[in-house]
């Protein structure tokens, strides 16, 4: 009976303790737990703000990390300008209209917004606020990189809009992506108008050599024997980057091997008809003077 009287006295000093704690947090506006101290972030002081760079189309991540977070609440807003905040969400719920928001609260500390299918648009200020007795902020600058993608001929000068290739020639283009940030490239495609070229085994003497980079990529498309129906639409895809690029190819009569190239190193067809023009020219100077 003496033992049970014990444990009742130690448990209601306990529970006089807590409610005394309750009184002097509450009369102190709920803001900070005396001796504890108030929030803050884990890993960045109040007013920091962290870079963070992602791919265009990918799903982004902005973490903040709060400690001693007690009853307050954390909140995301985006800055679309030095008066214009708009408010994301505050605690787990999501204020904002577009629904590629969202916010996950993991390992107790982390306050998470996702972005989804990330956009040019979304680049810019982002802030993760707490409000407690003195209010703290963290805030994160999204940067969107944009894949750069290119056809270069076997010279490496970049085919603008179309490149010429003698019959009998072997074609060699290689497309070139740069600029890509996170996750490595998953593979790249070349195809002629709706035919995938990859794996074509319908004309025969076509290769694809692909090499996935965690910053880029090269793929090199290599046509032995070019004929006149290999003339068409030939294009170059990124895929999960959002990255094509095209050129128009254009098979001609003639002995040499070589592409047909502009003055400023460019592939183009200017030099064709420039061929052509004097071919024309000759055959007309003889007529003439046969008359």
């Amino acid at each position: 009976m003496v033992e049970v009287t014990r444990i009742w006295i130690h448990a209601f000093i306990f529970l006089q303790t807590l409610s005394g704690l309750s009184r002097v947090w509450c009369s102190s506006g709920g803001d900070d737990l005396p001796g504890i101290g108030p929030p803050y972030f884990q890993e960045y002081d109040s007013g920091s703000t962290v870079n963070v760079t992602t791919q265009l189309g990918s799903t982004t991540y902005l973490h903040c990390k709060v400690n001693r977070l007690g009853g307050k609440t954390v909140s995301w807003m985006r800055r679309s300008g030095p008066e214009n905040p708009y408010l994301l969400s505050y605690g787990r719920q999501i204020y904002s209209s577009d629904a590629r928001y969202q916010i996950f609260h993991e390992g107790g500390h982390d306050w998470k917004l996702q972005i989804q299918y990330t956009r040019t648009s979304d680049e810019g200020l982002y802030e993760c606020r707490v409000t407690s007795k003195y209010q703290i902020v963290l805030y994160t600058y999204l940067k969107v990189a944009v894949p750069e993608i290119k056809i270069m001929d076997e010279r490496n000068s970049m085919v603008k809009d179309q490149i010429i290739y003698e019959g009998g020639s072997t074609i060699e283009l290689k497309c070139v992506v740069s600029n890509l940030v996170g996750e490595q490239p998953e593979y790249i495609i070349w195809k002629k108008e709706e035919r995938m070229l990859n794996y074509d085994l319908e004309r025969g003497g076509i290769s694809v050599e692909t090499n996935l980079m965690a910053t880029g990529a090269t793929s090199k498309l290599k046509i032995k024997g070019a004929k006149y129906a290999d003339s068409g639409n030939y294009t170059c895809t990124m895929m999960g980057m959002k990255a094509t690029t095209s050129v128009e190819l254009n098979i001609q009569p003639g002995k040499n091997a070589q592409p047909i190239m502009d003055d400023d190193g460019g592939s183009s067809s200017a030099s064709g008809l420039l061929t052509s023009t004097t071919l024309i020219l000759v055959i007309l100077e003889a007529f003439i003077s046969r008359i």
